[in-house]
C-alpha cells in the first residue's frame, strides 16, 4: 500500500482501488491528481486512465486487468484484445493511447465512449477458420491474440511505425518458422502482401537478426 505523501502542499491519502487493484479517476482523485502521484513515484500508469500501486508486480495478467476495465466499459459483447493493445499485454512498457479490439457484435456503450479513443473492428476471432486454438490466449480474464497472431495483425493491419516496432519487439516470443509458414499459406487475407514485405524487411535488418540470435 502506498505511503501518504504531500504534493504541492496538499495531503494525498490512499485512494480507493477496484477489485483489480486499479486506481480510478474520480474515486476520489481526478486524472491530474493521479498523474501527479505517478510523477512522484506513488503509482504506475496502466491502460487507459487507470493506475496501480508501484508495489504491485508488473505482469501480463495485471496489465490485462486494466485493459479489461476499458473493454468492458466500451463494448457490450464479447471481445478480443488485438494489435497494440494485445502487444502491450504481452510486452508491457508504455501503454498505447488507443484501445484496439475486435468483436463479433460491436455493441458500443455510447454513454461511456469517452473513456479513451478506440478502434473496434467487427471481426469474430473466435470463429475465423484460419485461427487455431493456440492463436488466442486468456490473460487476466481477457481474450488476447497470441504473440504470433499479434505480429501478423500488426504487420498486415497496423498502419503506423509503432505497430511495426511492437511487431519487432514480439519476434523473440514467436517461432519464426511457424510465422513464415503462416505468412505463406494465408496470402489471401487482406493486407498479407504488405505483412510479407514488412516481415522480409525485418529479417534483413542486421540489428534485429543479432537480437534474435542472442
Amino acid at each position: 500500500m502506498m505511503n501518504i505523501m504531500t504534493i504541492t502542499s496538499r495531503p494525498f491519502p490512499v485512494p480507493v482501488t477496484t477489485e483489480h487493484q486499479l486506481y480510478v479517476p474520480g474515486n476520489p482523485y481526478n486524472v491530474s491528481e493521479l498523474s501527479a502521484m505517478a510523477f512522484h513515484g506513488m503509482l504506475r500508469p496502466q491502460f487507459g486512465p487507470f493506475y496501480v500501486d508501484v508495489d504491485v508486480p508488473d505482469s501480463a495478467s495485471q496489465r490485462a486487468k486494466s485493459v479489461r476495465m476499458v473493454g468492458d466499459h466500451l463494448i457490450g459483447s464479447d471481445w478480443t484484445a488485438t494489435l497494440l493493445t494485445a502487444a502491450w499485454i504481452h510486452l508491457g512498457g508504455q501503454a498505447p493511447e488507443l484501445f484496439e479490439a475486435a468483436t463479433a457484435a460491436a455493441t458500443r456503450k455510447h454513454a461511456r465512449s469517452r473513456l479513451m479513443p478506440s478502434a473496434i473492428r467487427s471481426v469474430d476471432y473466435l470463429s475465423r477458420a484460419e485461427i487455431s486454438d493456440d492463436d488466442l490466449q486468456v490473460i487476466g480474464g481477457v481474450i488476447v491474440t497470441s504473440p504470433e497472431l499479434t505480429v501478423v495483425d500488426l504487420l498486415r493491419i497496423g498502419a503506423t511505425e509503432r505497430h511495426q516496432i511492437r511487431a519487432t519487439e514480439l519476434l523473440p516470443r514467436v517461432n519464426l518458422q511457424s510465422l513464415r509458414t503462416r505468412l505463406d499459406t494465408q496470402q489471401a487475407l487482406p493486407g498479407m502482401r504488405t505483412a510479407r514485405e514488412l516481415f522480409a524487411a525485418l529479417m534483413s535488418d542486421d540489428a534485429i537478426i543479432a537480437e534474435l540470435a542472442d
